[in-house]
């Protein structure tokens, strides 16, 4: 017994939904949290002063720059480290693109409609 189903594509309104804010918007909240081990890590304003939107982080402190480019108290923390999205990527990327997956797979994107 041979199966077959047809599939559909409307190539155009993928690509439109995979351009959504909203997708970017979870996209950059998740990798907030995800590199959150590897920001240096004194007061804990610089973590937790950003602006967020979607495929964007802004820390806002105003030594936000200073720090990322490596000027910080060595007691930081465990990861701390100077640009710590980049120091973040080889163990949370991987768990960024799964969160990114599962929010796909739990419609949304709403692919199907």
């Amino acid at each position: 017994m041979r199966l077959t189903a047809e599939v559909r594509i409307d190539a155009q309104e993928l690509a439109r939904k995979l351009r959504s804010d909203a997708l970017w918007l979870h996209a950059a909240q998740e990798w907030h949290r995800l590199y959150e081990p590897y920001v240096p890590r004194n007061t804990g304003r610089l973590y937790a002063d950003v602006r967020i939107s979607p495929g964007q982080i802004e820390h806002m402190a105003p030594y936000a720059a200073y720090v990322y480019g490596g000027s910080f108290p060595a007691n930081s923390g465990g990861a701390a480290s100077r640009a710590w999205d980049r120091a973040a990527e080889p163990t949370q990327k991987p768990k960024l693109i799964a969160a990114i997956q599962a929010y796909v797979d739990s419609g949304g994107l709403k692919l199907g409609g």
